[in-house]
């Protein structure tokens, strides 16, 4: 434990920085509760994808636990132009067929059973995209129907894209598993705390690096309401969570967007490049994800793309803090996500985006986990299901206005993917139950 004497310059330091923050920023009109749900259905472990819901500090078993967060936050409307990607096509490729009216027909019966305006998924077998189906409107008590190649924001499913983005950066030689906070960014950020100073990129991956879900409230609270470049935004933000002692015992699995802000971060300094660039030349342009983004898709003043809702239905276009981008603010539609879930299941574009020990890095558990054990690897969850024939890769995604999962299978090579564009109970509920049902006609057949 450190005295007070050393913790006394850095709270100092912290509080300088909030207060410019705070002077900095245009406050928002509102707050926001921020629902990171780690877990989906409640039924049978041996087809079902999810479990009980417990607190993500609790147990690494499977979690719903609410932050709160607010989001007059800035947001990234438009992503510039990808140039054509060198992916293979063939392992992605979609059969037209009545598989498509089939999901669809799945969709449809949850959003009705439980009022969502909108859904999609999309559905992989075998290394192909098997079908993508969608269901409903873009925005409540409007006629825009959801289109197939509309973009659905993916909440914190966005980890396991910065996870990759940090693998690209491992490969390349620019980062270590073992490289810590402080040997990347300790000169750009003066008086990082020594606790965090020695936590590693592993570390950060996982979920052990002593970061409480959203940092400091003081710190969360400015971020929830800054405006400016988003950069920006994320450097104050870091620094004030870095000047602070650790808020969970280094080495202790805590699920923490602070965490994934800090890697981030590290990836856009050492590079000297923004995180949005990063992510598209190193990731969404080599998988030919042109669909891609940052922030809630569409307009907020325009029908351009699924709206987002909050948890009654009501429409409302905030959206989380571009502190935390990425740790939970990317965007893209159901085709493009299948193709990174694809390249996680091993079927690589040319050349490789990952070398296959890195790949496999990433979907390593760190520490004992049981074998009923939820367990994190690096941006995927990965709990145990029979119908998947071991462990899976598994993620929830919401901002509180949209909700999504993705369920994948590394031992029978498919996955379901399930979007909505509204978050809270219902919304977790017709992603459930369409993943159930998508599961029970598709999966638990699937050869391998």
């Amino acid at each position: 434990m450190k005295n007070n004497q050393q913790q006394k310059p850095i709270a100092s330091n912290t509080a300088r920085r909030i207060v410019i923050l705070l002077v900095a920023v245009i406050v928002g009109a509102a707050a926001v509760t921020f629902v990171v749900a780690q877990s989906a259905n409640p039924a049978n472990k041996n087809l079902l994808p999810g479990a009980a819901n417990k607190t993500e500090q609790s147990a690494p078993a499977s979690s719903t636990f609410t932050n709160t967060t607010s989001p007059a936050a800035t947001t990234i409307d438009a992503t510039p132009s990808l140039p054509k990607s060198t992916a293979a096509s063939a392992d992605a490729t979609i059969n037209f067929t009545a598989v498509d009216n089939n999901i669809s027909r799945i969709l449809e019966a949850a959003a009705n059973a439980n009022n969502i305006p909108g859904m999609a998924a999309a559905v992989i077998v075998g290394g192909k995209i098997l079908g993508v189906g969608q269901t409903g409107v873009r925005k409540r008590d409007m006629p825009d129907p959801i289109l197939r190649d509309d973009p659905f924001h993916l909440g914190t499913c966005t980890k396991a894209l910065t996870a990759t983005m940090i693998g690209v950066l491992v490969d390349e030689g620019r980062l270590k598993w073992d490289s810590t906070i402080g040997d990347l960014i300790g000169r750009e950020i003066g008086g990082i705390a020594p606790d965090y100073a020695s936590v590693t990129i592993d570390q950060l991956l996982h979920h052990r690096g002593g970061f409480s879900p959203h940092g400091p409230t003081e710190v969360w609270e400015a971020a929830k309401h800054a405006r400016g470049p988003a950069a920006q935004q994320r450097r104050v933000y870091v620094e004030a969570v870095l000047m602070q002692a650790a808020q969970a015992p280094v080495g202790k699995y805590v699920y923490s967007n602070a965490g994934y802000a800090v890697l981030g971060f590290i990836a856009e300094t050492i590079t000297n490049t923004p995180y949005e660039q990063l992510m598209q030349e190193k990731v969404f342009a080599p998988l030919g994800l042109t669909s891609a983004g940052f922030g809630n898709a569409g307009r907020s003043n325009a029908l351009t793309a699924p709206y987002p809702h909050i948890q009654t239905g009501r429409p409302n276009f905030l959206d989380s803090p571009a502190a935390i981008t990425a740790a939970g603010r990317i965007h893209m539609n159901m085709t493009d996500w299948a193709k990174f879930c694809l390249m996680h299941l091993g079927h690589q574009p040319t050349p490789p985006l990952l070398q296959p020990q890195t790949l496999e890095h990433l979907h390593e558990l760190a520490g004992e986990v049981p074998a009923d054990g939820f367990g994190y690897a690096g941006g995927w969850m990965r709990p145990n299901r029979d119908w998947a024939g071991g462990r899976t890769l598994f993620h929830v995604g919401t901002n509180t206005f949209n909700y999504c999962v993705a369920w994948l299978s590394p031992v029978k090579d498919c996955g379901v993917l399930v979007a909505c564009n509204q978050g809270g109970k219902k919304a977790q509920s017709a992603v459930d139950e369409a993943a159930n049902a998508l599961i029970a006609r598709f999966m638990a057949a699937a050869p391998k």
